[in-house]
């Protein structure tokens, strides 16, 4: 369930009205890890990655975030502390940018930080959940990237819906080796998902749902 879904209409409405629109190229980076909270967004198009580079210099990918979610809005609610997240873009998206004054106060006079706690839940259950799945079958990639299609909001094209995400971290996010990913994509078949170096195109949307649906996969 997105941040839009929990408030509803009205409520996502208004907030986007607080804000001013931006629009970003895939692989756009939208929030910088350890910048300052100076304003949140509020995902009207598209979806992106939420990454964090831990201790040891590794890059932990930490959730996909789509159409009608927010994203840094825990740096923008709490004063002096840093992005603890780096965000950046998976498809071509829009975005409302809400400063961290009016995101406030939006949020204080509509009641909404119940919301948000809530909103965090489910998110952070997801992202447990997408580790938690038995193995790496083609099954489980294939949901993974029918929830990214899902979070776009948009259908494949004649050329593909190109994602900016690598099989390095589906395999991150899903718990899996890169090996794994890039053989269960080839058992998939080009013809529905193919990975490039950079990015992922899915040509087939409704092959991967018959992939996702199929209990021998």
């Amino acid at each position: 369930m997105t941040f839009a879904e929990l408030i509803g209409p009205s409520s996502w409405a208004g907030l986007l009205e607080e804000g001013h629109v931006r629009s970003h190229r895939a692989g756009d980076v939208l929030l910088r890890q350890g910048d300052p909270g100076t304003h949140a967004l509020a995902l009207i198009r598209g979806a992106v990655k939420v990454t964090r580079v831990e201790r040891d210099g590794r890059v932990r990918v930490l959730a996909f975030r789509g159409t009608g979610d927010v994203v840094g809005e825990a740096a923008a609610a709490h004063s002096g502390v840093a992005r603890l997240a780096t965000v950046e873009s998976v498809s071509a998206c829009t975005v409302a940018v809400v400063e961290k004054d009016r995101f406030t106060k939006f949020v204080d006079g509509n009641g909404l930080w119940p919301a948000l706690h809530e909103h965090a839940q489910i998110r952070l259950a997801e992202s447990d959940s997408a580790r938690s799945g038995y193995g790496g079958s083609c099954r489980r990639l294939a949901g993974a990237l029918l929830a990214l299609v899902a979070a776009v909001g948009e259908t494949a094209s004649p050329e593909g819906l190109e994602l900016a995400v690598t099989r390095a971290e589906l395999a991150q996010y899903l718990g899996v080796s890169r090996n794994t990913v890039s053989s269960r994509l080839g058992e998939i078949g080009e013809s529905v998902v193919a990975g490039r170096r950079k990015s992922i195109v899915i040509h087939d949307i409704e092959g991967l749902r018959a992939v996702a649906a199929d209990a021998d996969a």
